[in-house]
């Protein structure tokens, strides 16, 4: 059985058909088979063009981390042979550039950097529509998030990055985001960041 799935690369989204080989294969039990499908270029080349994806299954869309233009490019894969551009999200007046993206039921959420890379970041939340929803303050770039499988959180690794000339590193921390009301819903009074700071002088068990 084919799979298809999708990689983000930095100048180009490359959507492959994979097979797993059976378990008991005397050969090597661990090893898949990947063939290219279809492709879309972004046009940039050592840009961050295309640097995060992440894919929505209901919509058959690809939503791609454009570092370059600080925002968030919208693909269709209803055919995988022929991506195909359909939107664009604008990032900028939310922040600086996104950093990662998730979907999750249709509910578009994205880690946006703030333009003082040392100051906290925000996560913004967008519906299938590509319509804003709502946007909360979460810890210094946020580097990553994900949705929980019952999709009631949003788990956010803020990465804390020191400005070029280490006069300021924030730290890093673990933001969770309560969708307990819904995306459009959300409130500030949703979002608990936990920081690390207490860790620094502790012994950790080596063996834990």
């Amino acid at each position: 059985m084919k799979y298809p799935f999708s990689l983000g690369f930095i100048s180009a989204c490359l959507l492959w058909a994979g097979a797993a080989v059976n378990a008991n294969d005397d050969n090597d039990s661990s090893s898949i088979t990947l063939n290219r499908i279809g492709t879309y270029a972004s046009g940039l080349f050592e840009a961050g063009g295309a640097e995060i994806v992440a894919h929505d299954p209901r919509t058959q869309r690809l939503f791609v981390v454009n570092a370059q233009s600080a925002g968030l490019d919208v693909l269709s894969i209803a055919n995988p042979a022929a991506p195909t551009k359909v939107g664009e999200i604008d990032l900028k007046p939310h922040g600086a550039v996104a950093d990662s993206v998730a979907v999750h039921d249709s509910i578009i959420a994205v880690a946006v950097e703030n333009v003082v890379k040392t100051d906290p970041g925000v996560v913004v939340f967008f519906d299938r529509k590509l319509k804003f929803l709502s946007k909360v303050t979460v810890g210094a770039l946020p580097d990553m998030l994900t949705f929980t499988p019952n999709s009631r959180y949003v788990l956010v690794a803020n990465e804390g990055e020191p400005n070029s000339a280490y006069s300021i590193d924030p730290e890093g921390s673990v933001s969770i985001i309560d969708l307990r009301r819904g995306a459009k819903g959300l409130r500030q009074t949703d979002v608990r960041t936990a920081a690390f700071g207490a860790f620094n002088n502790a012994t950790l068990d080596p063996s834990t």
